[in-house]
């Protein structure tokens, strides 16, 4: 089952998606992804890139490892 987009009543089977910057107060924080209708290219969602964020979190974590094991 597809859902339709809000705007133009596509059929959504696909969306379009863009990198977008994520702001907070005016200041560039987080590069995320806008999700697009493929027909009228209204936004139908925003979200942080979840790629970039797990990234963040391995690279985080090998840190504090290397860290706490050559004590």
């Amino acid at each position: 089952m597809f859902g339709k987009c809000p705007k133009c009543d596509a059929l959504i089977s696909q969306v379009e998606v863009i990198d977008v910057s994520v702001t907070v107060s005016l200041q560039p924080q987080w590069k995320g992804f806008a999700y697009l209708c493929p027909q009228c290219r209204t936004v139908l969602n925003v979200e942080i890139n979840p790629l970039l964020v797990r990234d963040e979190i391995v690279a985080e974590v090998e840190l504090l490892l290397r860290k706490y094991l050559s004590r």
